[in-house]
């Protein structure tokens, strides 16, 4: 690709910038956008009802109704130095009994402790009055402090010792490994943690390349719909009024993801404020049945992570630039998605399930192949499926496939400039490809001679 064709990228590039961020719903989008990301975490820990746990409590007297056949042990709550003043009676009284005193003394807590013979389940019920001087907060506080005395003293009535109870609770790691990996000392991650990896990481890569695909389909088509193809390439070569779109529609992409990813370190760090993080990421484990220190993760896969998708994107841009090419109106990017969207689905549909296979072949195969490879590679190098050299041989692959795809994405934009006919098939924008080449070739050989 010659100099000479890119010469103008930068301008075309900065026009359409300015041109797509004057438009007043593209910013509405991003403020939304934005807001969204930065309540999605305080939003979550509300939800959940894990609140940030309070350092003094305005509790002055807590009754405690103990329905359980086992004993519980005060000192274990006033060894707590928040609670040390705290005034602890244990109470048969009824609900409505408890209720009125509430309502009366507002410094005043009740702890209700109950169990499900049936289930053996334990459940612990703090309540306070309406117009009370203690927190909600503060009496969750107190309600999550019961649990370990509740905890603890049902050890101590069992006669269960500190190490005991770390045995019991000891984590069991389990293992499948050929004898070649287990003598090698690789150490892999599970069939259901390699599955769940690369569904999470697939999704994002399709989305990233959807949203991106249309952003070109948009800009390829403006200037043939609008008839200023031909004032546009006495200045600009079609080369580089291609290449200054695609990297427009880069900003447009990636700064969206950027404003997203500073909306959740705004969002996470006002979580911390009013919740117990800890306690949500417990939630979400749980929920997902998904343990993330399973991967291998370390200080350089987050660099890793961005030159992955920065690939991806540099893959699937030209192909949609290639696909946008051949749209003359705006019914043809019907077909030109349906292609795009083909070769993403194949790749995305063999990288979501490869792993249920678990061979060592296919991980690799799939971790090479261009189609596959955006979708495999990564997922497959932080579950320990191949080692990283593999992958990082997998990322030239990429790259070399990319400045491919992009060569011809300016051979076919320049070529299909002017095309206004159906959208062509691949066999037929093969030969069309081959025959403008052939008459580019003979047009410079032919000024030579002259």
């Amino acid at each position: 690709m010659k100099n000479s064709n890119l010469r103008g990228a930068g301008t075309v590039f900065r026009y359409t910038v300015q041109q797509h961020y004057k438009t007043r719903s593209v910013i509405i989008f991003l403020v939304v956008l934005f807001v969204i990301a930065v309540a999605l975490l305080p939003a979550a820990a509300l939800l959940s009802g894990s609140q940030k746990e309070v350092s003094e409590t305005g509790i002055k007297t807590l009754y405690i109704r103990n329905e359980t056949d086992f004993p519980i042990d005060t000192a274990l709550l006033l060894a707590d130095e928040r609670y040390q003043a705290v005034r602890i009676e244990e109470t048969d009284a009824d609900d409505d009994t408890l209720n009125k005193r509430l309502a009366e003394e507002s410094e005043s807590a009740a702890s209700v402790i109950t169990m499900d013979a049936e289930e053996y389940h334990f459940s612990i019920n703090t309540r306070y009055g309406k117009d009370s001087a203690v927190s909600h907060a503060d009496a969750a506080t107190l309600n999550n402090v019961m649990g370990d005395v509740l905890h603890k003293s049902l050890m101590q009535a069992l006669g269960v010792t500190a190490d005991q109870e770390d045995m019991i609770h000891a984590k069991t790691v389990s293992q499948v490994s050929k004898v070649s990996d287990f003598l090698r000392g690789e150490e892999e991650t599970s069939a259901d943690t390699h599955v769940f990896a690369n569904i999470v990481y697939n999704y994002f890569i399709i989305m990233l390349c959807v949203i991106s695909m249309s952003y070109i389909f948009q800009q390829c088509m403006e200037e043939k719909v609008s008839k200023l193809v031909e004032m546009l390439m006495v200045s600009v070569s079609p080369t580089a009024l291609l290449l200054g779109k695609i990297l427009a529609v880069t900003v447009f992409i990636f700064g969206g993801l950027g404003l997203i990813a500073v909306g959740f370190v705004i969002s996470y760090q006002i979580a911390k404020q009013i919740a117990d993080v800890s306690a949500l990421q417990a939630v979400i484990v749980k929920l997902l049945q998904f343990d993330p220190t399973a991967l291998h993760l370390n200080a350089g896969t987050l660099l890793l992570f961005i030159i992955c998708v920065l690939l991806v994107y540099a893959m699937y841009a030209p192909l949609s630039g290639i696909a946008g090419s051949c749209c003359s109106k705006t019914e043809d990017t019907q077909h030109a998605s349906l292609v795009v969207v083909v070769v993403m689905m194949l790749g995305y549909m063999i990288g979501s399930f490869a792993p249920m296979f678990e061979s060592d072949a296919a991980n690799v195969f799939f971790s090479l192949f261009p189609v596959t490879s955006i979708f495999s590679a990564f997922p497959n190098y932080v579950c320990g499926k191949i080692s990283l050299p593999v992958l990082l041989l997998a990322l030239v692959i990429q790259a070399v496939t990319a400045v491919l795809l992009m060569r011809i994405a300016g051979s076919v934009y320049k070529m299909m400039l002017l095309y206004r006919g159906g959208f062509p098939k691949p066999k037929q924008l093969i030969q069309m490809l081959k025959e403008y080449k052939a008459s580019a070739k003979h047009g410079k050989e032919d000024s030579h001679a002259v």
